[in-house]
């Protein structure tokens, strides 16, 4: 360890001229998925050797080029100067190398200081006894030293300071020189509706090229802004942040390192790349007049609203900006409308995009283009793309594509099978990469075991493989129609962005073609799908347009299903067992089914001889569905057996209230998601927050001797005991749990809920 001691090497060199100007060792961080573009960017900003990190880029840097890299990089997220490294898993351990750095030579002892932490050990677990346990050092020097100690300031500290802990104890502490995280540009006081963090606008249009294409004088047209920030970036990029703004970037004032000269010299640069007479055209346009009335004011306060023309239009009605026409150069970037956003848009539950995609490729032929998606459904995106690139937005999974318009780029994306066939066929290439046996061998023990016991017990649909193996992540299950097809839906759990994309692809190839190899599948009969976090009415949107639609039967009921087009089946089979006892216990009885779905349990109830039956579910499309699945087994709907579109949540609130006595109902089944905020619901669901209230809900409206099931599959859910002291409990999780999903008990809990006797 080297603490750094940056005021004697200003003394020393500043007494002659001739020696090398200093260095300091600096730390720039950034986000995830941000590190490439922001190595780039420095390297773009300073002549210095930088060497790559997973978490940014370290470098020796003049005071100068610090200074230059804290006031202009647009990627950036933290600017740290290296006070000392070394080993601290424990307590004592961190606070002896934090008494090891001369902290008089970087603070006084009138210095107000703050200190933020991130990581930790196995007793380096909170962060807060992190930044304690260094303060402690801190100040303890200066008691030692000067019969003082300086004070902790948060709000506004003249010192920040930063330390960070691996898991395995290595520690680096170091001064923060920039203030707080770069993101924060100051301009954006009102966000619109999921905004993309300034730093992250930033790393995407680096990504798609802007700063190459801006020099060859490109256009950029934003169909879809929102609040503007990408646009509002892209003007930046070309002319530089404020004079107001880089010098607010500056931070830790009081640290007695700095360099003034070199500070003052580095703001009073000249902060505008290109003149703006000579700017390209950016164009940002959105249907929501609010929102370009928010990306108006925040281009005014980051000073470049005189280089953006905002407009309100419909992309679809208005695609081409007058202006732009005979622009032979130019990008079009989006951070496209879903969930929340895309109810602005349409009121269709799939945007169609191939009519807006077919007028962007006449005005703008020959233009780059990129958009922002959700994680994989680039997949399925119309026009072909060369690159696509993986981001966090706020904890949602997104990933940037870009392509070329050209009369070459148009392709309709593969769906399901069209995938499945296509990874199949891939295969071979990808042994290379992936060595098959271990999947191979695990399906063909799977599938003898679970084949026999679906035979004995009459099964149509089964799961045959549950990620058992870490490097083949995915589940695979098989249905069997009425007419004796079989057929395999591999769903596939998207790979972390840790693993080499590459590698993750072939890994599903050899996966498919082993698949359709052991479980001995027809041509065409395999259907290849990607699981991914749902948003809004995500769980509602098709998926693609190929349609395989069949019937299969379970427990003598017969029951549609769908292998392409959404994202689900309409068929649960982890509740299997679930669906038997929900049926069995309504047999003469009236059955509510909360979050229906495609009401495969009131369909096998009713087929099984219970009186009446109301199914609640919020989707059209799912009660369509559950309709042909009545209608499939001659059950007429309108009279003993009901389907009702309604929030369920807000359907419950009503009937606590009023001085009527609501239906009571003998069987409640209630199967609600884990976590729900699409726009149509009055209000959003947390299972694990709301499941008290939603069991009392549901016990209202239960007849005395009535039964409640209810379940949902929020990992690690855990039961209230509030409940279990009000009502008589059963948990069914285990002795409802099909034999092909016994590997994975933990993702689904059952409870079968009573009143109490004594009540």
């Amino acid at each position: 360890m080297n603490p750094a001691d940056p005021a004697a090497n200003d003394r020393e060199n500043a007494t002659d001229a001739s020696l090398p100007t200093p260095t300091w060792p600096i730390t720039v961080v950034t986000a995830a998925d941000l590190q490439a573009p922001l190595a780039e960017e420095i390297r773009s900003l300073v002549d210095a050797r930088i060497s790559d990190r997973p978490f940014g880029v370290q470098l020796d840097a003049t005071p100068a080029q610090t200074y230059r890299i804290v006031c202009d990089s647009l990627i950036a997220g933290h600017v740290y100067y290296a006070l000392a490294s070394g080993q601290a898993a424990t307590a004592d351990e961190l606070y002896a190398l934090g008494r090891q750095i001369p902290w008089h030579r970087h603070m006084t002892a009138d210095t107000y200081f703050a200190i933020s932490a991130t990581g930790g050990t196995e007793q380096l677990r909170h962060t807060g006894f992190i930044a304690t346990r260094l303060k402690d050092a801190i100040v303890d020097h200066f008691r030692e030293r000067d019969s003082r100690r300086p004070s902790i300031d948060t709000e506004q500290p003249d010192l920040r300071l930063h330390c960070h802990i691996t898991a395995q104890g290595h520690t680096n502490i170091s001064i923060e020189l920039s203030e707080g995280s770069l993101h924060r540009r100051g301009y954006r006081q009102l966000g619109g509706l999921a905004p993309l963090r300034e730093n992250l606008a930033a790393g995407i249009l680096w990504r798609a090229r802007w700063p190459q294409l801006a020099q060859n004088g490109a256009a950029l047209f934003d169909p879809m802004c929102g609040s503007g920030t990408l646009l509002i970036e892209a003007a930046l990029r070309l002319t530089g942040l404020p004079p107001a703004m880089r010098a607010r970037r500056l931070g830790s004032p009081g640290w007695l390192g700095h360099d003034t000269a070199a500070r003052q010299a580095v703001l009073d640069q000249s902060a505008p790349l290109i003149e703006p007479a000579d700017a390209p055209l950016l164009i940002g346009r959105d249907i929501d007049g609010e929102q370009i009335a928010t990306a108006r004011e925040n281009a005014r306060l980051a000073e470049v609203d005189h280089l953006i023309d905002f407009q309100v239009a419909d992309a679809w009605a208005q695609p081409c900006p007058t202006p732009l026409e005979g622009h032979d150069t130019g990008l079009l970037i989006s951070n496209l409308p879903y969930g929340h956003r895309l109810d602005a848009y349409t009121s269709t539950e799939t945007p169609d995009w191939g009519p807006l995609i077919d007028a962007w490729q006449r005005c703008f032929n020959g233009w780059h283009w990129a958009v922002l998606l959700p994680e994989g459904m680039g997949q399925r995106w119309p026009l072909r793309y060369e690159r696509a690139f993986p981001f966090d937005h706020g904890g949602i999974a997104i990933e940037l594509i870009r392509g070329t318009f050209d009369t070459k780029s148009r392709r309709e994306a593969p769906g399901p099978i069209g995938l499945a066939n296509k990874l199949a066929n891939a295969a071979e290439q990808a042994r290379e990469l992936v060595d098959p046996t271990p999947f191979a061998n695990r399906l063909q023990k799977n599938f003898r075991h679970v084949k026999r016991q679906a035979e004995r017990e009459g099964l149509c649909c089964f799961r045959v493989y549950d990620a058992d193996l870490p490097d083949f992540n995915l589940a695979i299950d098989l249905y069997r129609d009425e007419q004796g097809e079989t057929w395999a839906d591999i769903q596939e759990y998207r790979a972390p962005h840790s693993v080499d994309p590459q590698l993750a692809r072939g890994r599903l190839a050899v996966a498919v073609h082993q698949a359709m190899e052991t479980l001995e599948l027809a041509p065409n009969h395999a259907v290849v799908r990607q699981r991914r976090r749902q948003t809004g009415q995500d769980q509602y949107q098709k998926i693609t347009q190929e349609r395989l639609e069949r019937v299969v039967i379970e427990g003598g009921t017969r029951l549609r299903i769908n292998l392409t087009d959404y994202l689900d089946t309409g068929l649960f089979l982890d509740h299997r067992q679930v669906r038997d006892r929900v049926a069995e216990l309504a047999r003469g009885k009236r059955l509510l089914n909360l979050f229906c779905y495609t009401a495969t349990a009131s369909v096998r109830a009713a087929h099984q001889g219970a009186a009446q039956t109301l199914s609640i579910d919020l989707s059209n499309t799912y009660l369509d569905w559950a309709e042909d699945n009545f209608a499939l087994n001659d059950i007429p709907t309108g009279n003993a057996h009901q389907l009702l579109r309604a929030d369920v949540l807000d359907w419950l609130n009503q009937r606590q209230q009023g001085p009527y006595r609501p239906d009571r109902y003998d069987v409640i089944f209630c199967d609600p998601p884990t976590f729900s905020n699409s726009k149509s619901m009055a209000d959003t669901l947390d299972i694990q927050r709301d499941h008290v209230t939603l069991v009392q809900q549901c016990m209202h409206l239960l007849a005395p001797e009535g039964t409640l099931i209810f379940s949902n599959n929020l990992k690690g859910f855990k039961l209230s005991p509030s409940l279990t002291d009000e009502y008589q409990i059963n948990d069914l999780s285990r002795k409802t749990l099909p034999m092909d999903f016994a590997r994975t008990p933990h993702r689904r809990s059952v409870f079968e809920i009573r009143h109490r006797n004594d009540a």
